[in-house]
């Protein structure tokens, strides 16, 4: 099991270092009203718990344990949510950066 969280996590760096070169070349009115476009499309592509899960994660620095805690759900289930919503998330971004690629190819 740890190979493939080892895999995703690799993944999800990977896409991130794609993202930010990428974005890294734009202005700062394009990186704002991506974010914003970004969240939305994240609130849209993740089902509420996953985002909920993800936000409290990566955002506010939460551990599984504090997170199942605060959501009264089990360990094992906020894992599941992070696995999950860390796959969609990096489907998302890698989507976003073909149409980047493409629209300016």
């Amino acid at each position: 099991m740890k190979t493939g969280r080892l895999s995703d996590q690799a993944a999800d760096y990977a896409a991130y270092e794609r993202y930010m070169a990428e974005l890294g070349e734009d202005d700062s009115a394009f990186r704002a009203k991506f974010r914003e476009a970004f969240f939305h499309a994240l609130q849209e592509q993740l089902t509420a718990r996953q985002y909920e899960v993800l936000w409290m994660s990566e955002v506010e620095g939460l551990s599984g344990k504090e997170i199942a805690y605060h959501l009264g759900i089990s360990q094992s289930a906020v894992s599941r949510h992070l696995a999950r919503g860390k796959k969609r998330l990096r489907i998302l971004l890698a989507y976003n950066l073909e149409l980047r690629n493409n629209a300016f190819a």
